[in-house]
């Protein structure tokens, strides 16, 4: 290869450095995001909140695979490998740059449907539901549905962080907890800007590297 094909080889090799711990960040921010819910466990019928934290999981991890073996491939100079490589990525933008504008176009949608899952856990907060309210109160460090003022008689326990509903909740804890309406609507908010812009740049990231294995390929080919 001439020398200008020397250089995208190594360009392309550490956009796929590069690209190997943008995967690794998609991985670290759904994890974050996916234990930030702790024991909260969604309503089925209403908002499956752990449906996006877990796909992008699984792209940051068929990123990072693709990416990985693109970087073997890179410098082995093998054409139909690369040729392969830059297909596979393809098909990466292809859904990546999907799932991202399926991400900014139910944003708004998830963001509204927060209230219902907050309010069917306040409803159903009996011993026969399991006590949904704790588990949003425990996972999100907040109490009542928008205020501690909404338990008429005893605070649950679960608003002063304690797992135990048999201990006595204090005042000075409880009165300076927000309601779980606000807190998970800021929780879902920042953590959904992030995976969505994430997302697309990523998405813009692949088609660069596709357009690079595909000149390196053919550069391979005219050998």
């Amino acid at each position: 290869m001439n020398c200008l094909s020397q250089m995208v080889k190594y360009l392309l090799y550490l956009l796929n450095v590069v690209f190997v711990a943008a995967g690794i960040l998609l991985i670290v921010v759904g994890s974050i995001m996916l234990d930030g819910m702790g024991t909260f466990n969604s309503f089925s019928d209403t908002f499956n909140a752990r449906t996006i934290p877990i796909c992008v999981i699984v792209v940051g991890c068929i990123i990072f695979v693709v990416a990985f073996f693109g970087c073997c491939g890179t410098i082995r100079e093998n054409s139909c490998c690369t040729t392969i490589y830059a297909v596979c990525m393809f098909i990466l933008f292809a859904l990546q740059l999907a799932l991202s504008i399926w991400l900014f176009v139910e944003n708004s949608s998830f963001a509204d449907r927060i209230s219902e899952v907050v309010n069917k856990a306040w409803l159903e907060n009996d011993d026969a539901n399991g006590y949904p309210m704790d588990a949003l109160q425990l996972t999100f460090n907040c109490c009542g549905r928008n205020s501690y003022r909404d338990y008429v008689g005893n605070v649950p326990a679960s608003c002063c962080g304690y797992t135990d509903r048999g201990k006595s909740c204090s005042a000075a804890i409880y009165e300076s907890r927000p309601g779980c309406y606000q807190k998970f609507n800021d929780f879902w908010t920042t953590n959904a800007d992030i995976i969505c812009w994430s997302s697309l740049f990523i998405s813009l990231f692949e088609l660069g590297i596709f357009i690079f294995a595909c000149c390196l390929a053919s550069a391979m080919r005219k050998r």
